[in-house]
């Protein structure tokens, strides 16, 4: 038999770049997760539909997050393989796409839990095993689905409360002081600027993974009063495969450990009475206990926009309906057409003169329902009020990343003429265009962490969404060595696709009655709410100029040659290096450059010219700052 698991971990990318160019086209529409009400045999433990089978809720939120097809496929989150029933009829397993197979046809029943393949069974669980059976009525046969609250796997953010203080402040998951000691109290402050103790990226697989050092984590401290329910938080020392340094998220937005499923982070105190607040790993009171629930910032809300299931416009197809709209049209565009909302996605309209035209617009005698027409109208007016709004948020966040690297070929020139390094030659470059945007962004909500994530969110959306869009067409941002002769052509080539991905974003939320209601509304959140899009207020200036230092530190990392980087060794451990000429220190510690493999092993005798007056040119740039990102943004 081969089950879920075999199949996904026997998987390779040069497989998954077969199957690409093989399989038939099947576009997902919206990606969801699958929750089993079987509860196992303590009657506590929730399961979730997973390529590794059936298993709680985990970090890597890619083993349990699926894509639904329009015409009924269930894709892995890659794309790559498809839910079908095996041969015998009765495992399931991870296949290629066939779309003559109508054991890969799936229906998803949410008012009656059951999700089926069109063999006409009904999916099961047989000692987490996935398997299809006849409807049994048992629980192992019940599942809903859910999209499940971001995880910023990969990403650097903040974990902020839900439970903000009397002032509406966000207080966020932190290390207490900023110490980078082993076993120091992870407590809760108010989310600030530059607090490098509240930033935290969760990795792969489970680790929270703290901003102040590169093996420091997340870890269950100390039992408090000598309960087997409530414990401290610290931080340790990284180790693989420690449950109890392993997290998740479950639906509730509660953060959950993996050796201790049933016990969440939370807190106990009021916020903003003291400076400090202690969190406390422990039993939520319910499913909706605010002092267990956390917000991921940036929460990439774009994200889950443009994963949802399409909600068309409102139709008008005949009587006064159809005219009333084909009217306004008509009336609102000067007669250019007669459906207003082909140009939504037009950059070449206004259409704050569209809303002006259709709220001037009186029912004309060849329509007898004034009704209809008011009702129309209004639709109209307000279509057009998220339209402008939609488009206002992403023309600005276009002006931002325009001004960013609308100097690009100048900067690079400069930078490199300034370390010495020949960019007409062969010297193969790690041109990781991604990189060089996550330590953006990355700056940009260390910085301002309020409203800084805005940006963030529409850059990661940007990616991700991109990512997406390649798998299917060959195109978006690429990550690969280059020459440095090629360097210049290829960053080039990532931040047109970079543009590209973002107007595909904002066109597909313009086509989209529903996701652009959604996009309206984020619009409208306050600028410290994590998945707010409201651009009124933001110092444009302020963010441009940190990107810009952020974006110049990437470009330096990428002009080393790929088997060099920064090291970064804390103040008070011994920092491995003969040569001053290869290191730099300062009060938090010494920066080295050195080989990838081998941290004692420096540039040769010909990149001396490179080596020392790279370090020049980082202290010009702040090198302290700068080498903080580089030491993490890769």
């Amino acid at each position: 038999m081969i089950n879920i698991e075999d199949i996904s971990k026997s998987s390779n990318q040069s497989e998954e770049k077969q199957l690409k160019s093989t399989s038939t086209s099947s576009k997902p529409k919206y990606s969801f997760v699958a929750k089993s009400l079987f509860k196992g045999s303590n009657n506590i433990t929730p399961y979730y539909l997973s390529t590794s089978n059936t298993f709680q809720c985990v970090a890597s939120e890619s083993i349990q997050t699926w894509l639904l097809s329009d015409d009924g496929h269930i894709f892995t989150s890659s794309g790559n393989f498809v839910l079908d029933v095996s041969s015998g009829g009765y495992f399931v397993e991870l296949v290629q796409l066939n779309s003559n197979s109508k054991t890969q046809i799936w229906t998803i029943d949410t008012t009656n839990n059951k999700i089926q393949p069109g063999n006409g069974k009904y999916l099961d669980i047989d000692s987490l095993n996935i398997c299809v059976a006849p409807l049994n009525g048992n629980a192992t046969q019940k599942w809903t689905t859910f999209r499940r609250a971001p995880i910023p796997t990969g990403n650097w953010g903040y974990f902020q409360s839900k439970q903000l203080d009397s002032n509406n402040n966000y207080w966020g998951l932190s290390v207490l002081n900023n110490s980078t000691s082993y076993n120091t109290s992870v407590v809760m402050n108010k989310v600030q600027a530059k607090s490098i103790g509240q930033i935290w990226q969760m990795t792969n697989d489970g680790h929270i993974l703290s901003r102040l050092d590169g093996n420091l984590v997340l870890d269950i401290g100390p039992s408090i009063d000598g309960s087997k329910t409530n414990y401290h938080l610290n931080t340790n020392v990284y180790k693989a495969n420690d449950l109890m340094q392993q997290w998740g998220i479950n639906e509730n937005n509660q953060i959950f450990n993996q050796y201790y499923p049933n016990l969440c982070i939370g807190f106990v105190g009021e916020l903003g009475v003291d400076s400090t607040v202690n969190c406390v790993l422990a039993q939520p009171s319910s499913a909706s206990d605010i002092n267990f629930q956390w917000i991921a910032n940036p929460t990439y809300s774009l994200n889950q926009i443009v994963s949802e299931v399409p909600e068309p416009f409102p139709a008008y197809t005949s009587g006064d309906l159809l005219a009333s709209y084909q009217y306004l049209s008509d009336d609102a565009t000067n007669g250019y057409t007669d459906d207003i909302r082909s140009l939504y996605t037009s950059i070449n309209v206004n259409l704050e003169i569209f809303y002006v035209n259709v709220t001037n617009a009186t029912c004309p005698s060849s329509i007898h329902s004034t009704e209809d027409f008011s009702y129309v109208q209004n639709q109209i007016k307000n279509e057009l009020t998220y339209a402008i709004n939609v488009r206002l948020v992403f023309d600005n966040y276009s002006g931002f990343y325009s001004k960013l690297f609308s100097q690009g070929s100048t900067n690079l020139t400069n930078l490199a003429n300034l370390i010495n390094v020949d960019m007409s030659s062969d010297q193969v470059v790690n041109g990781d265009y991604t990189d060089a945007i996550t330590s953006v962004f990355y700056a940009i909500i260390s910085e301002i962490p309020i409203g800084g994530s805005i940006i963030a969110n529409i850059s990661e959306s940007a990616v991700q969404f991109g990512e997406l869009y390649a798998e299917s067409n060959d195109s978006g941002p690429s990550t690969y060595q280059v020459t440095l002769s090629k360097l210049y052509d290829h960053l080039n080539e990532n931040y047109e696709n970079e543009m590209a991905n973002a107007q595909r974003i904002k066109n597909t939320i313009l086509q989209d009655w529903g996701m652009m209601s959604k996009t309206f509304a984020l619009c409208f959140l306050p600028t410290n709410n994590p998945s707010s899009l409201n651009i009124n207020g933001l110092d444009f200036q302020k963010i441009s100029t940190i990107a810009s230092l952020a974006y110049q530190t990437a470009i330096i990392q990428m002009l080393l040659p790929t088997n060099y980087q920064i090291y970064f060794t804390p103040a008070g451990y011994y920092a491995p290096v003969s040569s001053d000429d290869y290191s730099y220190t300062d009060s938090t510690g010494t920066y080295i450059m050195a080989e990838i493999d081998n941290c004692n092993s420096h540039p040769p005798k010909a990149l001396t010219g490179f080596k020392t007056r790279s370090f020049h040119i980082f202290l010009w740039l702040e090198f302290s700052y700068l080498c903080d990102l580089l030491q993490y943004g890769r």
